[in-house]
């Protein structure tokens, strides 16, 4: 068989070897995929995967994205893209029970009075520029709608939550219900009524979420039904009711529990019939739990001078003067957890009043996550000198902070056990059928704030109309419908970003831009001091004179030059602010040279020269073979003749 005959097979032979392996793998493999990112930004969780295996009906999912208008802005077009992957990896996993629509909601068209209609809130990147719709509206079968209003990029690590949240919605349109055990005077069947029935906001938002049953305080059982109890500032609770939390834990699993070791604002409220309030009910906590988890809660209270909240009260003289209270604090948004679902949306930061601290250590099988920390220059005082609310000026003369962080509200998840042990206690009374449970049935997930008070409408609302002003209620609430939903729900976590931090860039052109800021803040007060000048013997130029009312204002010859002066002054100072601002930009420019260089010319001509270099070595070995080859033949012709 000739050379040539040999090769045509074997292209033959690849050729049907390539179009065979197509074919298999495109109807046995199409959804395949392997994702070889750092963080597995293309691969959906344990959690997505079985809410979408358990689809019993078909979703579709209505993508409206502003796709010409997006072009121009780089950040908001990737993500856009993000976001269309995502929703076909959702496709493809539920085998075609999420069906995804794309609409481009173009200005004027029907298309955006479709956007607008299913409640899609357009992004204004800048003033005059045309909208940008990014959003999703899921139906189900029965043409029941959720939206998710606006996809804002830097949310981008909770995309895959939202979407899933939106789709298990759309499956189980049905209430979340609540079971509310506390001693406040927190009454969810009144909320209803017109002005909230005098309820607090936190109840009415809760009642308008959920179906919220508070249980009395006799109660001996939990509605089987509940998805989630609520524990807030709880009275002395009986052996049964504590074992009926506890199984309900090792059932469901589910819980908001909020406990204080000084509710200020519990502790003056009046009691019934305007008589004082028990005692008793400026505390709360539970032992039981707590210790079983390996946390505890101080009973002491926490105070931070660092964000305290100001409060009028009497100065020494008897007068009225605005004082920081460290007994009642802010708790800044950064100072709470980014990356978990509950606090991460959470701009605006909670107020809190005398929080205890929560201390924890390991335990097998649950883990523990703060949320939300004070600063670092807090100290504890007793809680009765925290209910009798000191002045905050002798609380500042007494202060030492502890130098540390405390944490106010944690988030446990895990596998838990039961805190009666392996057996129901003979003193508590059960239906004959039932089993006691010795360990969690499932994954745990409980959320624990070492403070009531942040929940009184005072710490967070403004005015009549009861506006927030910061997030204590949009906390509560997130927690609620967080740990409302499914087990596969709850365990989403936040993921990492698609677009990944050029963090050396970044410390280049934010040292940059600091270095740009204090000089200009130096070069803007010597420019302000210089126009002050200016404008006050300009000002005393312009009083000379007959009619400007001031008969003895006359600039001498030293005053004017000195007006030229400063002028002269004002000018060169203005030059230089320029100065800096173009240097600030070369650096820029030069820093973006470089990266060009780096990402875009540095490989090609690194393969390039390594090309050149293996072509050189080649021709070498080459001609040093042709030199040996010539060098043998020639000895062989000498060797002959000799």
């Amino acid at each position: 068989m000739s050379a040539r005959r040999f090769a045509l097979i074997v292209f033959a032979a690849l050729a049907v070897i390539f179009l065979a392996g197509n074919i298999v793998v495109s109807n046995w493999f199409s959804s395949a995929r392997l994702d070889l990112t750092e963080n597995q930004i293309y691969s959906i969780s344990k959690g997505t995967r079985r809410t979408l295996a358990d689809l019993n009906e078909p979703i579709t999912l209505t993508f409206f994205y502003s796709r010409d208008a997006a072009a121009a802005y780089p950040q908001v077009r990737t993500y856009g893209a993000r976001v269309r992957e995502l929703l076909q990896t959702y496709s493809r996993r539920s085998n075609g029970k999420v069906r995804i629509l794309e609409v481009d909601p173009v200005r004027f068209t029907e298309a955006e009075d479709q956007a607008v209609a299913a409640g899609i809130e357009p992004l204004n990147p800048e003033q005059g520029a045309d909208p940008i719709y990014l959003g999703i509206m899921g139906a189900n079968a029965v043409d029941e709608k959720v939206s998710i209003p606006q996809l804002a990029w830097d949310r981008e690590p909770f995309l895959e939550y939202e979407l899933t949240r939106l789709i298990a919605e759309l499956q189980n349109a049905d209430r979340k219900r609540v079971a509310l055990i506390t001693s406040l005077p927190w009454e969810p069947e009144m909320a209803s009524q017109e002005a909230g029935g005098g309820q607090p906001y936190i109840v009415g938002e809760l009642a308008r979420m959920a179906d919220v049953e508070k249980l009395q305080p006799d109660f001996t059982g939990i509605d089987p039904d509940t998805d989630l109890l609520a524990i807030v500032h709880p009275w002395a609770l009986s052996e049964q009711q504590l074992y009926v939390i506890d199984q309900f834990l090792m059932t469901k699993g589910r819980a908001f529990i909020a406990l204080d070791p000084a509710a200020v604002m519990a502790a003056q409220a009046p009691g019934p019939f305007g008589m004082p309030a028990d005692p008793s009910t400026s505390m709360s906590s539970l032992p039981m739990f707590l210790q079983k988890w390996g946390v505890a809660m101080s009973a002491e209270a926490v105070i931070d001078r660092a964000h305290a909240l100001p409060i009028q009260t009497m100065g020494p003289a008897g007068q009225p003067v605005v004082m920081p209270q460290p007994l009642f604090f802010e708790i800044p948004a950064d100072q709470m957890n980014r990356e978990d679902l509950v606090t991460a949306g959470l701009t605006r930061g909670m107020n809190v009043g005398a929080p205890g601290a929560l201390t924890w250590t390991p335990t097998p099988g649950i883990a523990v996550t703060p949320l939300a920390r004070t600063s670092g220059e807090t100290m504890r005082i007793p809680g009765e000198i925290a209910l009798s609310r000191p002045a905050p000026d002798m609380l500042l003369q007494q202060y030492v902070p502890a130098s540390r962080q405390e944490t106010v509200a944690l988030r446990l998840s895990g596998k838990l056990a039961s805190a009666f042990g392996a057996a129901r206690p003979a003193t508590v009374v059960a239906a004959p059928d039932s089993v006691h449970v010795a360990a969690s049935t499932g994954e745990a997930a409980i959320i624990l704030v070492s403070d009531v008070d942040f929940l009184d409408d005072n710490f967070y609302l403004e005015g009549r109309a009861r506006q927030p002003l910061l997030d204590n209620a949009a906390f509560v609430l997130n927690a609620v419908d967080q740990l409302g939903g499914s087990d596969a729900l709850v365990s989403l976590r936040s993921r990492a970003p698609s677009l990944r931090r050029m963090k050396v860039v970044e410390d280049i052109r934010n040292n940059a831009q600091a270095r740009m800021v204090e000089t200009q803040e130096q070069l803007q007060s010597e420019l302000a001091e210089t126009e002050q000048s200016l404008r006050t013997l300009e000002a005393k130029g312009q009083g000379s004179g007959f009619f400007s009312g001031n008969l003895g204002a006359e600039l001498t010859g030293e005053e004017r030059a000195q007006i030229e002066k400063f002028r002269a002054k004002a000018l060169e100072v203005r030059k230089q602010l320029r100065a800096v601002e173009r240097g600030y930009r070369t650096e820029l420019d030069r820093l973006e040279g470089w990266l060009v260089l780096l990402n875009v010319w540095l490989a090609p001509l690194l393969v390039a020269a390594a090309g050149v270099y293996m072509m050189i070595r080649r021709q070498r070995r080459t001609t040093d073979a042709k030199l040996a080859d010539m060098m043998k033949a020639e000895s062989g012709k000498t060797g002959g003749a000799a």
